[in-house]
């Protein structure tokens, strides 16, 4: 616009409140993500364990369909609705939840940095906090909706149909799903971005994702074997949180012959170290540089 026109004027319009200033980070990286078929596609089909969930438990609590289906239980239940299936059920969603994170989280940050785009975000009224903070929610929305929302609608789904007196009883369970879910959501989103904002090829960041749950818990066998100790199993994070999960579940857990029973404070300050450590790599990357080319 031409300065002489003298039309220009300030912007007047709304502000974003500055408590939710880091969700406009989270909206546009959530368009950008649904622009792919393929991610799409791969997002839906997380949503199946729900649905396998929510109909075994109709299945179980429904005699109706069982007689159409013609399963014969012999008077006993069709399926245990315990603390056990909710815990195996997190599980197999955790699995999935690494699947999706290798997925999102390396075209969260790296892009970024190699577009040397971070001094334009933090010299809006960004601090680094909120920008950590506005690609985080992306994971964190993603995981919530395939981790302790779909279990609690499952639950809810089995104290409607279950007997009397079940809900009550269980009720527990849903803070030991709350707990759980928040822990893995927040070490797995932490260590996606971590890896992002330091490995800027997307396919590595993705197979690092998987490789930091596979690659460590061989290390601690073998560990374990030389040694002739347990402790090697530190290095299997997957291990570490199944621990901290069964413990909050009220779980047991059989163990082989010979094997002991690992302690779940341990297990938890090692999350709890790796998730700092990845807070770490985190502030140390995201440093505005101004690059001036001669």
């Amino acid at each position: 616009m031409a300065v002489y026109k003298r039309a220009y004027a300030g912007y007047s319009g709304a502000h974003t409140p500055t408590w939710s200033r880091f969700l406009v980070l989270a909206r546009y990286s959530f368009s950008d993500l649904f622009q792919s078929r393929l991610f799409t596609a791969l997002f839906v089909l997380t949503f199946v364990p729900v649905l396998v969930g929510i109909a075994l438990i109709y299945l179980t609590n429904s005699e109706t369909a069982q007689l159409l289906l013609r399963i014969q239980t012999g008077g006993r239940p069709l399926l245990l609705i315990n603390n056990s299936f909710f815990l195996h059920w997190l599980e197999a969603q955790g699995w999935l939840g690494v699947l999706l994170t290798a997925w999102v989280g390396p075209s969260l940050i790296a892009p970024d940095l190699s577009n040397n785009a971070l001094p334009l975000f933090l010299s809006r009224p960004f601090t680094r906090r909120e920008y950590v903070l506005g690609k985080m929610v992306v994971l964190a929305m993603l995981l919530s909706l395939i981790t302790w929302i779909p279990s609690v609608l499952m639950f809810a789904v089995q104290s409607a149909m279950a007997e009397s007196g079940w809900m009550l009883s269980n009720l527990w369970l849903i803070g030991a799903i709350f707990a759980a879910s928040w822990l893995w959501i927040i070490f797995v989103a932490l260590l996606s971005l971590a890896l992002s904002a330091w490995v800027r090829w997307r396919i590595i960041a993705s197979a690092l994702t998987f490789a930091i749950f596979i690659a460590p818990s061989g290390f601690g066998e073998a560990l374990d074997a030389v040694l002739r100790t347990h402790w090697g199993r530190v290095f299997n994070l997957w291990y570490m949180t199944q621990v901290v999960w069964y413990k909050l579940f009220r779980a047991g857990w059989s163990l082989p012959s010979g094997v002991q029973e690992f302690p779940v404070g341990i297990a938890a300050l090692v999350l709890l170290v790796a998730m700092v450590f990845s807070l770490l790599l985190l502030n140390q990357r995201l440093q505005a540089k101004e690059v001036v080319r001669g």
